[in-house]
């Protein structure tokens, strides 16, 4: 697996003036949106020639990494580095990651792993984008509602013993400042009942492009950072000590990337 294109920064857009970033969203959002609507349809024809053959949808993600990541790797005055890919679990794991904004997932779609969302249901029903995560069963979500609870963590358990990989953002929501926050448990529950590691994975940058509650987007340069995998066995298969050491590596590799 190769890390996603860092773009080279040039100095005017470091300093991203106001009239660079008018002219930088007047373009940007446009084509977002409609290559959002356009990039539906390759991904509804993958669907289709594939899923005889490709139950687990691998090429369907494949291309919904690209689809996604694209808007962040390649997109002028950004790009995504990539550091710590070779930590990369060979079987099964849950990969978890801080979540400053939701360019947090174009971030994580330009490593191109492979893994399968835990997504708030909402976002199921966003046209397109939406329609797009119920081909790839992506696991849906509606919070504080205990049977859909129940019925994600079915799924999960499932999808980990047909070996497919889970992507969860622990704090369940964007962190209002960009530090850590609450992380519920239910990631480090399915990892010790299932005996699959815990994947640590650390965003930094993608706050000050898009901040929790803002549409106007300044773009930088984004660092992602995969960290060791954490065995459940390590800490004895508590989920309580599980949480506690992967929130510690996170906070300590966060710290790092800032200084």
């Amino acid at each position: 697996m190769q890390p996603a294109r860092a773009a080279w920064v040039p100095e005017p857009a470091r300093e991203q003036g106001a009239l660079f970033l008018a002219v930088y969203n007047f373009f940007y959002w446009p084509y977002l949106l409609t290559t959002c609507a356009l990039g539906f349809f390759p991904a509804l024809v993958i669907f289709a020639l594939t899923a005889p053959f490709d139950p687990k949808r691998r090429l369907l993600h494949a291309y919904t990494s690209f689809w996604g990541g694209h808007y962040l790797a390649w997109a002028p005055f950004a790009g995504v580095n990539v550091e710590g890919p070779g930590r990369v679990s060979k079987g099964p794991c849950i990969y978890v990651s801080n979540h400053q904004s939701m360019v947090d997932i174009l971030a994580v779609f330009a490593i191109h792993l492979p893994f399968l969302w835990v997504s708030k249901i909402e976002n199921f029903y966003v046209p397109f984008l939406g329609w797009n995560m119920w081909l790839n069963r992506y696991v849906p979500i509606r919070r504080g509602y205990l049977p859909s609870i129940m019925r994600m963590v079915r799924t999960c358990h499932r999808r980990l013993r047909e070996g497919d990989s889970l992507f969860v953002f622990p704090e369940g929501t964007r962190s209002p400042d960009g530090e850590l926050i609450r992380f519920y448990p239910g990631a480090f529950r399915l990892a010790v009942r299932n005996r699959v590691p815990i994947v640590p994975v650390v965003i930094e940058g993608t706050r000050d492009i898009l901040p929790k509650g803002r549409f106007f987007i300044r773009p930088r340069l984004v660092q992602v950072r995969l960290l060791d995998p954490i065995d459940p066995a390590a800490v004895g298969f508590d989920h309580r000590r599980l949480l506690d050491v992967t929130r510690t590596a996170m906070q300590r590799e966060l710290e790092s990337l800032r200084s």
